[in-house]
């Protein structure tokens, strides 16, 4: 049931395959004659003492971070480090779209390999249809090395790949979903974006607010490690293994192609910094605003190659620090599914008088309402065990922000994926707190240990919680028919100053019924 990640699936597909993925319990990778040289995904830390000591005892040295708040911000970044690498550029991806922050990007990526930087760009294979004949032209470059994680089989259309996935969902329902562009072994962003028009300002049905790091110093050497970890995974194919004829676009018609989209579109350059001259001003103006503190990546390790103390690094972590918290736990999901296992932690840390704030989609915000009704049918049970909940209003006021003039969307949704605990320590990365990042995708992200940072952060996530952009949700209270207040009822209201609505805002009647339709089904172990 990749009903999220896997938009084209049709329902009934998705109904089959939970009837099949009973049966498919065992993960193996494709068969290949690959042979991939043996590494190892223990990670350098001790989970069991301070999450920031690594194995030998010692704390983690410092390292030097810059928080990349606005879209527009950081498609500038990306491109400046692109135009800035010398020796490599590593880049590891959910999803990277053809359109135009894509096309700009690649192109950016082209040209360093021209230069004579060693490219390695490792993409998960999900929904990479529209990206594989160009995929396959930049692999032709002598200078550039395409993998893919957890291919499919039949590498066609959208519709191939739907059979395939009901067939064979025990394997493809494990995607990666890391989101890693680092240069040089030396500068590194880290966080929730993926590569697509509406991460960047220029959404044509919706935008989103979504957060990044920029990383530099001793932690790149971690997240350099994490990447070779997956690029030397039996789950990650040459695409030359798996498209050993050219495509129908060589380097050459891929050139004329990007040349021709940019000319013809012009969206970026009227909005964003796109010339190498500038970038010196950009990264000089940044070096007042670094912060510094220990650090360390936490990832995931691919299949079969877990680190066996702690198979699933993400979420053990995560756990691990919310047991340290005194006082509060601010938590950013757009997609928060919580299990019982995790309302009981919930349960247990309110308890101990910890005060935690979750920040969430709306349903009239939310991208996937499927993921929402799996959240939505824990809402007052969460509301009723003390937990805060603010839920992103579509036509928040920090919506033009995220966006630039050459947006159309129609609304904006959040995606960032963050945790600050007692203003302290500050995790920002992939995974949304539900059981697909948790058990089915690999997920990273880089926690650190500086309360400036954290605090810095957490004022910028503070403008989504205002009134004027947040909905504060609510059990209300009423009367029991004696005069008396009950202090919790069954009934939700969403709060924004004067305004007090008693129906859940949504974006139509078709948008609820969506969300209604997948409540009626307990998938929430798969969302």
């Amino acid at each position: 049931m990749l009903v999220r990640v896997f938009k084209f699936a049709p329902i009934l597909g998705i109904c089959a395959a939970a009837l099949i993925s009973s049966s498919c319990s065992v993960l193996e990778p494709i068969p290949t004659e690959l042979d991939e040289a043996a590494y190892s995904c223990i990670q350098n830390y001790a989970p069991e003492g301070d999450p920031m000591l690594r194995v030998s005892g010692e704390s983690a040295p410092e390292s030097k971070f810059l928080p990349v708040n606005l879209s527009k911000d950081a498609l500038e970044w990306r491109l400046a480090l692109a135009d800035k690498a010398t020796t490599t550029l590593d880049i590891q991806y959910f999803l990277w779209k053809t359109d135009e922050a894509g096309t700009y990007l690649i192109q950016r990526v082209l040209s360093a390999a021209d230069r004579g930087v060693h490219v390695r760009l490792l993409m998960d294979d999900l929904d990479s249809v529209n990206w594989n004949n160009r995929a396959i032209a930049l692999n032709s470059h002598p200078d550039i090395e395409v993998r893919v994680f957890n291919p499919f089989k039949r590498r066609g259309s959208k519709v191939q790949r739907g059979l395939e996935l009901i067939t064979d969902l025990g394997r493809l329902n494990h995607r990666m979903h890391n989101k890693l562009f680092m240069i040089d072994e030396k500068i590194a962003i880290v966080g929730g974006r993926n590569i697509g028009n509406e991460y960047f300002g220029l959404g044509s049905s919706l935008d989103y607010r979504d957060y990044d790091l920029i990383a530099m110093g001793p932690i790149v050497e971690e997240l350099t490690d994490s990447f070779q970890v997956f690029w030397n995974s039996d789950w990650s194919y040459p695409l030359e293994a798996l498209h050993p004829e050219p495509g129908d676009m060589n380097l050459k018609s891929l050139r004329n192609t990007l040349t021709k989209e940019i000319e013809t579109s012009g969206a970026i350059d009227e909005t964003y910094l796109t010339s190498p001259d500038s970038w010196d001003a950009l990264i000089s103006s940044a070096r007042d605003n670094l912060s510094t503190g220990m650090a360390r990546v936490v990832y995931d390790c691919p299949p079969g190659f877990e680190d066996q103390r702690f198979p699933v690094q993400s979420a053990y972590t995560l756990n691990r620090i919310a047991e340290m918290t005194q006082k509060e736990v601010l938590i950013v999901s757009p997609y928060f599914v919580p299990l019982e296992t995790l309302r009981r932690h919930f349960r247990e840390t309110i308890g101990r008088g910890v005060k935690i704030t979750l920040y969430t989609n709306s349903l009239a915000a939310a991208d996937h309402t499927h993921a929402f009704s799996g959240y939505a049918r824990h809402r007052r049970e969460l509301l009723d065990m003390g937990m805060e909940i603010r839920e992103l209003k579509p036509d928040a006021e920090i919506w033009p922000l995220h966006r630039t003039d050459l947006s159309i969307a129609g609304h904006i949704s959040l995606h960032a994926k963050m945790m600050i605990f007692d203003r302290r320590w500050v995790y920002v990365g992939s995974m949304n707190l539900d059981p697909r990042s948790a058990h089915w995708n690999t997920e990273m992200g880089l926690l650190i240990d500086n309360e400036t940072l954290a605090e810095r952060i957490y004022q910028d996530i503070g403008r989504d919680l205002k009134q004027d952009s947040s909905w504060t949700v609510e059990l209300y209270p009423v009367s029991n028919g004696s005069g008396d207040v009950v202090p919790r009822s069954e009934e939700l209201i969403w709060m924004s100053g004067d305004e007090v609505l008693t129906e859940e805002p949504t974006r139509g009647f078709l948008h609820s019924l969506s969300k209604w339709f997948f409540g009626l089904f307990p998938l929430d172990e798969q969302l």
